[in-house]
C-alpha cells in the first residue's frame, strides 16, 4: 500500500493501466472506423488516448516543471470529459436498431446512419468507460500530488514580498508627468 502515499510512483501505475486500456480501445476503434458520421472521431480520440499516455509519461519521468505538470492537468482534464462523451454516445449508439420497417438501414431508409457491429460499439463504450475512471484518478492524483512531482527550480515560493513600507501602492503615488507638450 505504500504506492498510494507514493504520488509520481501511483501516476506511473495508471499511466500504465490507462495505456493497457487505451491499445485495447484503439482496437475496438479500427473495428467501428467505418460507421457513418462517428467511426473516424473514434479513431482519433484512440490515437489522442495513447498520445496522452506517452506525453504523460514523459512528463512524469523526465520534465517535471510547473508548466508541463500545469498543461498535463489540463489535458488530462480535458481528455477525461472526451472520454465520458464518448462513453455516453457509443453506449446509446450499441442500442441501435439494423432494420427500420423492415428495410435495412443505410440501403433506402437512412443514409447517413449505420448499425454495422453493435457489440464493438459495446467495447467502445466499456474502454472508453474504463479510461474515464483511470483518467479521473490520475486527474485528482495529479492535481493532489503536483508539489511532490513538480521538480522546478524556480517556483512561487522564490517571490518575496515587495520592499518599502507604501509596498505596491508607492509607485502609484508619484505624479504623472506632464503631456502638455505635445
Amino acid at each position: 500500500m505504500d504506492i498510494i502515499h507514493d504520488p509520481p510512483r501511483l501516476l506511473s501505475s495508471l499511466l500504465g493501466l490507462t495505456t493497457l486500456s487505451s491499445i485495447a480501445f484503439f482496437i475496438s476503434s479500427c473495428v467501428t472506423a467505418g460507421t457513418a458520421n462517428a467511426g473516424f472521431t473514434t479513431f482519433i480520440t484512440s490515437l489522442m488516448y495513447l498520445g496522452f499516455c506517452l506525453g504523460g509519461l514523459y512528463t512524469i519521468t523526465r520534465t517535471q516543471t510547473s508548466i508541463s505538470v500545469g498543461f498535463l492537468i489540463g489535458v488530462s482534464l480535458m481528455l477525461c470529459i472526451q472520454s465520458f462523451q464518448t462513453a455516453v454516445f457509443w453506449g446509446q449508439l450499441s442500442h441501435c436498431d439494423v432494420k427500420f420497417g423492415g428495410v435495412e438501414i443505410g440501403k433506402d431508409v437512412i443514409n447517413a446512419y449505420s448499425c454495422t457491429n453493435p457489440s464493438a460499439y459495446r467495447s467502445v463504450c466499456a474502454f472508453a468507460t474504463i479510461n474515464f475512471l483511470f483518467l479521473l484518478t490520475f486527474t485528482a492524483t495529479l492535481i493532489k500530488g503536483k508539489d511532490e512531482i513538480i521538480n522546478d527550480p524556480n517556483s512561487y515560493d522564490d517571490v518575496g514580498a515587495p520592499t518599502g513600507s507604501a509596498g505596491f501602492q508607492g509607485a502609484y503615488d508619484q505624479p504623472q508627468p506632464s503631456t502638455a507638450d505635445l
